[in-house]
């Protein structure tokens, strides 16, 4: 019995759960001291900046995580050596190129950014370069399945900014530079980590070829586009509210981001654990069990975040009044337009996954690429038409809506066993069994306490 409870403590749905509930946990007290701490437009400031930092991130992830899960999944021991490095080779490179450009902004266009800008330019090519090492190490244990082990570095990174925070806000410095100093703390302290225990195996960068350098490039760089596009959906709806309204609106507008972390806990833990999968079915050319996992991943995310956004909706002032402050409380409407289009969360995000795993991340680029030039122009119609931060909460929902139908139309497409009725149906199947377990879990536990 005590083995079968340790088998379910032990599943990677649960501790990809656990990873990011860690993750959102730490994130949520990080926010919820610098919207009390910082004003609304040093805080706006600070949204736009980790968003910046986020792009980059984004850029480095997309050209190197989902092919270090295509080439290191079950490939066996030398294509596994070889795949890691290549991954570094390329990450280093790319790295190396951020901090150049950063560099050149700090020191020769200092005069085109206002002073706050000009000292985050300073920073942001290291701070890639401070999180290469643990981001390495996560993309490399998700290839292996080792959920248990990204647990701790989502602890030991979210855990450690907040503790930095909490230093200099008791000893009476926390403000804007600090904030960033704390966050750069934190990266490094979790890189360093990383490395001793030698999860992001630096060492097999001696073993790269060029041949597997170029293999991982060239598949890498099609999902780039799609990843960034994706990446810069929510940077494009900031900088409009900020060049269109105030930093304050940016600020604002960060309200709702922390509400869809709740559905985004779910969604990402599942998506972590959904890729591997979708990309060994694929490998195998077993496209109808591509579209079975598919419709079983949409179908329990979309089940499983109902109830919270239903309870979301019932209690959002109170709850955004416990996150920030009754001085947020404008936010409602927002919150509200983006619980009810996060219905649509799931079937979106696996799409685009889907597409990517079964070699079709040109799709998944124009499907993101039309998201965002369709996003961009209803956000600045609506913002010049209603000077309201409301309107950019409809462009968004109303460009998730026409990625859904643009996507599930091309996957139908590739995919001639995906039927949208089999996402309820094997999703509620996939609930049900979940349930099973965790009572059975739990029935277990009692008897052996008894």
């Amino acid at each position: 019995m005590g083995l079968r409870i340790s088998g379910i403590l032990k599943n990677r749905h649960l501790l990809s759960l656990t990873g990011n509930v860690v993750m959102a946990y730490f994130n949520l007290l990080s926010f919820a001291l610098l919207v009390r701490v910082l004003g609304k437009d040093p805080f706006g400031e600070w949204v736009l900046f980790l968003a910046t930092y986020g792009i980059l991130d984004q850029i480095r992830t997309a050209l190197l995580q989902s092919g270090i899960i295509k080439f290191c999944t079950g490939a066996g021991e030398e294509n596994y050596t070889l795949g890691t490095g290549a991954a570094w080779y390329i990450s280093l490179l790319l790295t190396g190129g951020y901090v150049v450009l950063s560099s050149l902004l700090f020191l020769f266009a200092g005069n085109l950014f206002s002073p706050t800008w000009h000292f985050f330019f300073g920073y942001l090519g290291i701070m890639t370069l401070l999180s290469l090492p643990f981001n390495m190490a996560t993309w490399l244990l998700q290839a292996s399945h080792r959920f248990d082990k990204i647990v701790q570095i989502r602890f030991m990174q979210n855990g450690s900014f907040l503790v930095f925070l909490g230093v200099f806000y008791f000893s009476g410095t926390l403000e804007l530079h600090t904030v960033l100093y704390a966050y750069a703390l934190s990266l490094l302290v979790t890189s360093l980590y990383c490395l001793y225990f030698g999860w992001a195996e630096l060492h097999a960068m001696r073993h790269r070829n060029t041949a597997r350098i170029m293999e991982m490039y060239r598949y890498g760089r099609l999902i780039i586009g799609s990843m960034l596009s994706s990446a810069l959906l929510n940077y494009s709806d900031n900088l409009v509210l900020r060049t269109m309204i105030s930093p304050a609106a940016v600020a604002i507008y960060s309200i709702p981001q922390k509400f869809m972390e709740v559905i985004e806990i779910i969604l990402r833990s599942f998506v972590a654990t959904s890729q591997p999968t979708l990309s060994e079915e694929a490998n195998k050319g077993n496209l109808a069990g591509v579209a079975r996992a598919f419709c079983r991943y949409t179908g329990t995310v979309t089940i499983l975040i109902l109830p919270f956004i239903i309870g979301m909706l019932l209690f959002v002032q109170p709850l955004i009044t416990l996150l920030a402050s009754v001085k947020y409380i404008s936010a409602t409407g927002i919150v509200i337009i983006f619980l009810l289009s996060a219905i649509l969360y799931p079937i979106d995000r696996f799409t685009g996954v889907t597409l990517d795993m079964i070699n079709k991340p040109g799709v998944n680029f124009y499907k993101n690429l039309l998201k965002l030039v369709l996003n961009i122009i209803l956000d600045i119609t609506l913002v010049w038409m209603f000077n309201d931060i409301k309107a950019v909460a409809i462009a968004s929902s109303l460009n998730l809506l026409f990625a859904v139908i643009f996507g599930y139309y091309f996957l139908k497409k590739y995919l001639p066993d995906l039927e949208f009725k089999s996402i309820w149906q094997l999703g509620w199947q996939e609930c049900k069994q979940l349930v099973r377990k965790v009572r059975s879990a739990r029935f277990n536990l009692k008897s052996d306490q008894s």
